[in-house]
């Protein structure tokens, strides 16, 4: 239960979060730090926020004025994001720096998110995903919690999200000039060869950079890399898909993907989802990086070996005995992070592992917010149901990871499905 205390002090506590620091040490770092919920001011005319929630289904663009840690930015451009998560009391936002300001980024942004947690109560399956992704040193999205104001009046809790640009690049890869594209989700599909025409693999990776460029010159390398997938021999599987992707990078990443129960990621339960494929410039190398994150952290016994007979890619994959070795010495080094440890002098007792601790400690920070949040669509006691079902999994899950991978992915195991 909260205290009264805890319940008052929610306007104090989210209204010195950010001014207590110096400006000077305002980076992209501090404002997706998530030591604390940061505090981020928008400021809106009546008639426009009055019209971008009542037409949220819609793109549109709306000005604004931004404030964080003592810092306003002039004319920023907000509009609805998402897909199941729009909506009119609570909108999930995008703002983009440089749309009225041509070139112009705030501390190296030139947009970022503001996600409402509309799917998950917790508002934690997202931010500890992410920043388990970062821990594995996978690329992935920085994250913060947000104490959201519109016109001084407290929207609500929301996750601030690096947007997957080219400042991610940047940061990620150490270049951007290359072809990004966001994978759009329309029906169930496993990386199968759709033939040589374009046109079905424009439809799936919507470009981000770059846009003006030929069909070929986007979609060329595409089309070859799932070809490759599909009708190289199994002798010469590894090298000719290792011309398109890093195939010990795609293990790694879903092999993280499993061990958190992401259940609508690259070898989700609708097939391929929620990613962004980068090719470099001048480069034909894939690199995938995960995005959009609210199913995870749920199912203790998600199984490890979801989605690897659909998917083409890693059907084959798990047939390379390297690979697999990579894939399974992934799983066991994502269960360490799950995994209790043993308390000074007190073996017995073991301590929370990293995940537990983390998820322990994010639910703590926000749970002050969340309570003063009459926006969103759920109460406070499935706000800690939601909590506790990611502290279980962060305190279960690495005992059954680490069983199912013995099982399944060890080294001499043979297939069980």
């Amino acid at each position: 239960m909260v205290s009264r205390r805890c319940l008052a002090g929610v306007m104090l506590v989210t209204a010195l979060c950010a001014d207590a620091r110096a400006a000077a040490a305002q980076t992209a770092d501090d404002l997706f730090g998530d030591q604390a919920v940061q505090r981020i001011d928008l400021y809106v005319n009546t008639r426009d926020w009055y019209w971008l929630k009542t037409r949220f289904a819609a793109n549109d663009y709306y000005p604004a004025n931004m404030k964080w840690n003592g810092t306003t930015v002039t004319n920023v451009a907000l509009r609805v994001r998402g897909t199941g998560s729009r909506s009119d009391a609570k909108p999930a936002l995008r703002v983009d720096f440089n749309r009225y300001a041509a070139g112009r980024t705030f501390l190296g942004l030139t947009s970022m998110a503001l996600n409402n947690s509309a799917q998950d109560p917790s508002g934690l399956r997202e931010l500890l995903t992410m920043k388990t992704y970062r821990a594995l040193g996978l690329p992935a999205p920085r994250m913060a919690p947000v104490a959201l104001y519109v016109n001084n009046a407290y929207l609500g809790l929301y996750n601030a999200v690096e947007e997957v640009d080219e400042a991610f690049l940047t940061r990620a890869f150490g270049e951007s000039a290359g072809h990004l594209f966001e994978y759009r989700w329309s029906d169930f599909y496993h990386f199968e060869y759709l033939g040589s025409a374009l046109e079905p693999y424009a439809a799936l990776y919507e470009p981000k950079t770059r846009v003006t460029e030929s069909m070929g010159a986007l979609y060329l390398p595409v089309e070859a890399m799932i070809r490759a997938m599909n009708d190289a021999s199994d002798d010469s599987f590894v090298a000719a898909v290792s011309a398109y992707t890093n195939l010990p990078d795609f293990m790694r990443l879903v092999a993280v993907q499993a061990a958190i129960g992401e259940a609508d990621g690259l070898l989700g339960n609708w097939g391929l989802s929620n990613h962004f494929l980068y090719r470099p410039d001048r480069s034909s190398l894939h690199r995938f990086i995960p995005w959009d994150a609210s199913s995870s952290l749920r199912a203790l016994d998600y199984p490890l070996h979801a989605g690897h007979e659909q998917n083409v890619l890693m059907r084959r994959a798990l047939r390379v005995p390297a690979l697999k070795a990579v894939y399974y010495n992934t799983l066991l080094e994502a269960a360490a992070l799950f995994d209790r440890i043993d308390g000074p002098g007190v073996p017995e007792q073991p301590a929370p592992g990293w995940l537990e601790r983390e998820a322990a400690r994010l639910r703590d920070l926000v749970r002050p917010a969340a309570y003063a949040d009459r926006a969103r669509p759920y109460t406070n006691e499935e706000f800690e149901a939601g909590a506790e079902e990611v502290l279980a999994f962060a305190r279960i899950r690495g005992a059954f990871v680490r069983w199912e991978a013995a099982r399944r992915f060890a080294p001499g195991a043979g297939p069980i499905y």
